[in-house]
């Protein structure tokens, strides 16, 4: 089988909009590459973040819309990331090692969505 796109979908509610979208726009030092705004119950943005498409999204009524998702990205160092979740208040565990090597915080959007930033170690380390 070969699968063609895969994306995944926060839906946030319409007072949630907002701030989850200038959350991820700041912390994650990026913009939406596509978007559309049919009103307060539907609208929303599409992110590219590494090669996945993040869609944050208001629809009426589809599924619980607070907390209702835990991701992870994987990034090369946690020194530009970091900062940015820290100015925006969004740190919920300050940076740690796991016993397999991995380097890592935890942190959540507005809507209380749960985020891990890791870095794994390279060889030489």
């Amino acid at each position: 089988m070969s699968y063609l796109d895969f994306q995944l979908l926060l839906y946030v509610s319409s007072e949630q909009y907002e701030p989850c979208r200038t959350f991820y726009e700041q912390v994650f030092a990026t913009q939406p590459f596509y978007g559309w705004d049919e009103g307060p119950e539907d609208r929303g943005v599409k992110y590219d973040l590494a090669g996945t498409k993040l869609v944050l999204l208001t629809q009426e009524n589809p599924f619980p819309t607070s907390g209702a998702v835990h991701f992870q990205l994987q990034v090369p160092t946690l020194e530009d990331i970091y900062p940015r979740a820290q100015a925006a208040g969004a740190v919920t565990q300050e940076p740690f090692f796991r016993p397999y090597g991995w380097h890592m915080f935890r942190m959540a959007d507005p809507a209380g969505n749960h985020i891990n930033i890791y870095t794994v170690p390279t060889a030489a380390e």
